[in-house]
């Protein structure tokens, strides 16, 4: 069944229906949200919450060719604002995030594997905003192209510029770093 179909009968009260939907939207969401905040029993709520606002939001939803989950992106980053403000501290430092060891790696290749995720997290705090969203929807989530594009209110042409540029510029600031 498409998108489509499950929108219609969740808007009419099929509980099967918005049972599915929230079932296939859930991890692109969490992902989503998980990037944003400090642990994952907060993403766990606040991705909860997205979804009981977008199920409370569904009467007034109206179809615009984007894809539902651009809808709950949306949702999702007015929740995470809010939830920015009102917390003490601001946004979370992506570079202070405890990272989970890998199942196969000995302590050196996990040490080498460390300092390149630092290295590239201190590369992409470097970029724009812009690109970094863009590297990140697209490389660290794999989202599609046409999805990026609804998400950052661009067309999927600009979003395929606007990556290219900025991986231009993260493999700059790299070899910046690299030389130094």
């Amino acid at each position: 069944m498409d998108e489509e179909q499950i929108l219609s009968r969740a808007r009419q009260g099929d509980l099967q229906a918005l049972e599915e939907l929230c079932r296939r939207e859930w991890q692109p969401v969490y992902r989503l949200v998980a990037h944003a905040v400090a642990n994952r029993a907060e993403a766990e709520d606040l991705t909860q919450e997205v979804f009981l606002r977008a199920i409370r939001a569904l009467d007034r939803y109206q179809e615009t060719g984007a894809p539902f989950r651009a809808f709950l992106a949306t949702i999702a980053r007015n929740l995470i604002r809010t939830h920015w403000k009102t917390r003490r501290g601001g946004p979370v430092n992506l570079a202070n995030w405890p990272e989970l060891p890998g199942d196969e790696d000995g302590p050196e290749e996990a040490a080498i594997a460390a300092g390149e995720r630092a290295q590239l997290r201190r590369a992409l705090d470097a970029l724009s905003p812009d690109y970094q969203t863009v590297l990140r929807l697209r490389l660290l989530d794999g989202r599609p192209t046409d999805e990026v594009a609804a998400i950052m209110r661009r067309s999927p042409g600009a979003v395929r510029v606007l990556q290219h540029r900025a991986l231009t510029a993260l493999r700059a600031v790299l070899q910046k770093g690299a030389t130094l």
